[in-house]
């Protein structure tokens, strides 16, 4: 489904239609219906200047909590940001969407980017998402108290490949856990997931917040790790934008992607506790439970631009080492930092991994 944003020209349609209605006048009338008709179009082109409408498509759950409160807030209105959105369905439903022209913008997984865009998706990743490092949790039951508690258990793994596998993976090869000593399961993701951790299903899971803080506030399960202590360089969100817009409009990609890194600072620090109240209802759940599960990963909420060359280069190579990717794959091509960086010089954003 479409929401479309009403048209700023209706105003001046509806004046000239009254006009034309009036029936005979004088030529004195008339110059002025005709004077009144051109300051009218001049009001509303000036007006519509100061406004792009952008097509998009917009990640869900908390991966998309942020910026649809920032939509919905009018953050984004007031840079002069409009948008006509298609709901999100699956990163590869985003590229067949780019693919046909039906959207320009939308955030997602780089992983699966990447390799459809160098086999000839016409779009490029041109900024980072608010947050691009794995935001994910190990949970388990609580019967397994430590790493060691998992040998010879079940474990969700939310895909057969992925960011969130290879998360598992690497948290039981930290602590010295093989993958022939569990059983690995593709359970699917946040309320999937969590289904099946408290139906016995799996005994531990990777998964979303708020999931991570429900499964201890609820006293069904505890935390074991968080897969950026672990994979700290691994690239997960990302912005991606048709070339159409890239080389035909890049004015008003710019004009949305500086937007974006502003009103998500904004939201961080103006609208923080609003957020919370806010995204509490968004996600179905208790407003201090969502506000633990944000405050947990304020630490990788970073809201800079500049795709970093070294994490998608990292990325490529650990799915790759795993087979998720084939030989040779490459980022050369995919991306384009141009508006990212000017985002970044405008707004005054810095680097987290150069602090």
């Amino acid at each position: 489904m479409r929401k479309k944003l009403l048209s700023v020209l209706l105003t001046a349609a509806v004046a000239m239609t009254a006009l034309a209605g009036c029936g005979q006048t004088t030529t004195a009338d008339s110059t002025d219906a005709k004077a009144a008709e051109v300051n009218s179009t001049e009001e509303s082109t000036e007006e519509s200047d100061d406004f792009v409408t952008v097509k998009a498509c917009f990640a869900i759950g908390m991966t998309g909590a942020v910026n649809r409160f920032a939509i919905e807030k009018g953050l984004y209105e007031a840079e002069g940001v409009r948008f006509d959105i298609t709901d999100y369905e699956s990163n590869d439903t985003t590229l067949s969407l780019i693919s046909r022209g039906d959207i320009e913008v939308a955030d997602g997984d780089p992983s699966t980017y990447i390799p459809t865009i160098q086999n000839g998706v016409p779009a490029k990743l041109v900024g980072n998402m608010w947050r691009y490092q794995g935001c994910f949790w190990l949970i388990a039951n609580n019967d397994i108290q430590s790493f060691e508690d998992l040998k010879g258990k079940t474990i969700g793994t939310a895909g057969a490949s992925g960011g969130m596998k290879l998360s598992v993976l690497k948290m039981l090869e930290a602590n010295g856990i093989s993958e022939d000593e569990v059983t690995l399961v593709a359970n699917g993701v946040y309320q999937d997931a969590y289904a099946s951790l408290t139906s016995g299903e799996v005994d531990a899971t990777i998964i979303h917040n708020p999931y991570a803080s429900l499964a201890e506030a609820e006293g069904t399960g505890h935390a074991l790790g968080r897969a950026w202590d672990y994979i700290p360089d691994y690239y997960t969100g990302t912005i991606i934008a048709s070339d159409e817009i890239i080389e035909n409009d890049p004015d008003r990609l710019q004009k949305f992607l500086t937007a974006y890194y502003k009103v998500h600072e904004e939201v961080k620090n103006e609208y923080f506790d609003e957020f919370v109240t806010w995204a509490a209802e968004y996600m179905n759940s208790d407003e201090e439970v969502m506000r633990k599960a944000i405050e947990s990963e304020i630490d990788v909420w970073a809201d800079y631009s500049v795709i970093p060359e070294d994490r998608l280069t990292n990325t490529i190579g650990y799915l790759t080492q795993y087979g998720w990717l084939d030989e040779g794959v490459s980022a050369e091509g995919t991306y384009n930092n141009e508006f990212a960086i000017e985002a970044a010089n405008e707004l005054g954003l810095i680097d987290p991994e150069a602090k």
